[in-house]
């Protein structure tokens, strides 16, 4: 890759118009796996000449090749990557075939992997050499125009401007529920932070889609003492949370409490008021930041509106901790592998 990656820089590397037409056409997706899954073909097949991915595609070993060595290749050169993309692209297929190709969308991109897999299994070494420095040009050009996408935000810690900044990214950008998992982690990190409560914030930092059972956590977001003893588990949300989230949780929050000396009693579900669940208790007087509990089985889930929450948490934090969650939040948007449209809106809300 090193080799690849600097005659990429050189333009020292020929292929046919065809075959960057097809290297295109791999970054003309959202699903980013399917030219991570070609580079991992193409590392794969230098590293041996008789690994044919067409028909036997984990005999390479793809989840340690990717994980390790690769990823920290693209991670090291800003350029944007997931951390298992290739793998979920790919997962269960015995190799990349028409019959693996109809089962994915868009169709056209799966079916260009597929073609460009039958070619470079028929390269020998120079022709692949050529098409992986092509293949990794494509790559560096990609980190390049999201790298422009960045801005820099003056530093900033009033708590009106702040949570207008974190609602309009909530409402306009939630980007599938990371952007608000990773608002509410980064306001409580900063808080004990500055605090020196001891309290150590953890799950934030996953994707919104890695589930609590992969990631072996209780809840979306949780507090924890040093030892581990998890304090509170919070589950933030811009969906409803009805009742098979509150099944899926309960299940999640069970598993993990299994030989635990302290047991979860209390979930604290962060959300807009219009995903509450529809069976709360909203009590006797009404309350703008409290939306009600929900009893399911032994634990209570306890609803409070995100909006409130954040402004609660701006009001009660010193400024230092404030300018911390900005430079947080902002490292976060300005990382290669964050959603473009939630750097777009910030440029426009951060901008000068």
């Amino acid at each position: 890759m090193r080799d690849a990656l600097g005659r990429a820089r050189r333009g020292d590397f020929s292929v046919s118009d065809e075959t960057q037409a097809q290297i295109e056409a791999l970054f003309k997706t959202t699903t980013w796996g399917f030219r991570e899954i070609m580079l991992v073909v193409v590392v794969g097949r230098l590293l041996d000449d008789g690994y044919r991915p067409g028909k036997a595609l984990y005999d390479c070993n793809p989840r340690a090749l990717y994980e390790g060595p690769i990823l920290g290749v693209l991670r090291g050169e800003g350029i944007p990557a997931r951390k298992s993309g290739p793998l979920n692209i790919a997962k269960a297929a015995q190799g990349l075939s028409r019959e693996w190709a109809a089962q994915r969308r868009p169709k056209s991109v799966a079916d260009e992997v597929v073609r460009l897999v039958q070619a470079i299994e028929g390269m020998d070494q120079t022709e692949l050499e050529e098409f992986s420095a092509a293949l990794h040009a494509r790559f560096l050009k990609e980190a390049s125009r999201v790298a422009a996408l960045s801005v820099t935000a003056p530093p900033e810690s009033d708590p009106q401007h702040l949570y207008e900044i974190c609602a309009e990214l909530i409402d306009k950008v939630p980007d599938g529920g990371n952007t608000p998992q990773r608002i509410v982690g980064h306001l409580m990190e900063a808080y004990h932070t500055e605090l020196q409560t001891g309290i150590v914030v953890t799950g934030h930092l996953d994707r919104a889609s890695v589930t609590s059972t992969t990631s072996k956590k209780p809840g979306d977001i949780n507090e924890e003492q040093a030892d581990g003893t998890v304090l509170c588990v919070y589950e933030v949300t811009v969906k409803p949370f009805g009742g098979a989230r509150t099944v899926d949780s309960y299940e999640t929050v069970k598993r993990y409490s299994t030989g635990k000396a302290s047991p979860i009693r209390e979930v604290v579900v962060i959300c807009r008021p219009a995903d509450v669940h529809p069976g709360i208790e909203s009590g006797s007087r009404a309350s703008a930041i409290y939306l009600g509990k929900l009893e399911h089985q032994d634990l209570t889930y306890h609803f409070i509106n995100i909006y409130e929450w954040i402004v609660a948490q701006l009001s009660r934090m010193p400024v230092d901790a404030r300018l911390s969650f900005h430079q947080q939040l902002s490292e976060y948007i300005t990382d290669p592998n964050t959603s473009e449209a939630v750097k777009k809106r910030w440029a426009d809300l951060v901008a000068p």
